[in-house]
């Protein structure tokens, strides 16, 4: 079992008191959470990171991280796992090439508590220590990552972060990131289309689009939300299924907060006369 020892850091800086607690970060197979999906074998990581801090004008904020990440154990053989680990650090994690797979999944938390560097300190005013101030604010950030498809020599991972202020959610996303497996490569719109096919996919988004919202102009779509059709392109957020190339669409990327998340899906008949040659939309065809 692979577990990371607990690990208190007390560190003063100027303008805030900051106290780091990371728990352990468990392979675990003994409790049944190992999985087998094609041919990729399975298991679990789940982290936490904490960190709180006293503004100068006494409020206290804490800032919590969690992660629960299924990420590839093992392969057909060690180059092939080795592979494909970096790739997965590389771009689920999004780690640099100098950390292995266990420090990129350590990081994955940490990361995200400088999103909270916005957070306004006071320069007049310094808070020398924790005086037992009453926690004001509470922010909690969760990553989650799951396996989205594993057939046909391709695996789909989903990265989805949640962050909540207060026990409010404030925002929820979903990115994407596909692997071949044959060729051991993050599969990209360069390796499934020609160049010269991207404005028929993007026709072919927009049309789509159209057709189910059941709106016949553009004019409708923007009164449903969607204020950014002129905009509308071949986005690397995509993933497979059994029917096609489903596009999702980030919140306020393509429409308003209250639309969500847009999802746009093309059959592989359809996408199939656009692909290049060695694309993965000929094996899934």
């Amino acid at each position: 079992m692979m577990t990371f020892s607990r690990l208190v850091i007390s560190v003063f800086v100027p303008l805030m008191v900051l106290t780091t607690t990371l728990l352990s970060c468990q392979d675990t197979t003994t409790t049944g959470a190992e999985t087998q999906q094609g041919k990729v074998k399975l298991d679990s990581c789940r982290l936490s990171d904490t960190t709180s801090f006293v503004k100068s004008n006494g409020e206290r904020c804490a800032i919590y991280a969690d992660a629960n990440i299924i990420y590839p154990l093992s392969l057909a053989d060690k180059a092939s796992t080795e592979q494909l680990q970096r790739l997965f650090a590389a771009f689920v994690l999004n780690a640099p090439d100098s950390l292995s797979l266990t420090d990129a999944l350590r990081a994955t938390v940490s990361n995200t508590l400088h999103q909270y560097d916005f957070v306004e300190q006071n320069v007049d005013d310094q808070t020398t220590e924790d005086d037992g101030a009453q926690v004001v604010y509470n922010y909690n950030t969760t990553t989650t990552v799951t396996v989205n498809y594993n057939q046909h020599d391709i695996i789909t991972f989903c990265k989805t972060e949640m962050v909540r202020k207060n026990d409010h959610v404030t925002s929820v996303t979903h990115r994407y990131y596909s692997f071949d497996l044959q060729n051991m490569a993050y599969i990209d719109l360069h390796k499934m289309f020609r160049d010269e096919a991207m404005a028929d996919v993007t026709a072919l988004l927009r049309a789509r689009l159209l057709e189910q919202n059941k709106a016949t102009s553009d004019d409708q779509l923007n009164d449903m939300g969607y204020f950014n059709v002129d905009n509308l392109s071949v986005t690397r957020n995509f993933y497979f299924d059994q029917d096609g190339v489903t596009w999702s669409y980030l919140p306020s990327q393509l429409a308003v907060d209250a639309v969500g998340e847009p999802q746009i899906t093309l059959t592989y008949d359809q996408l199939a006369p656009l692909a290049c040659d060695g694309s993965v939309i000929n094996r899934l065809h």
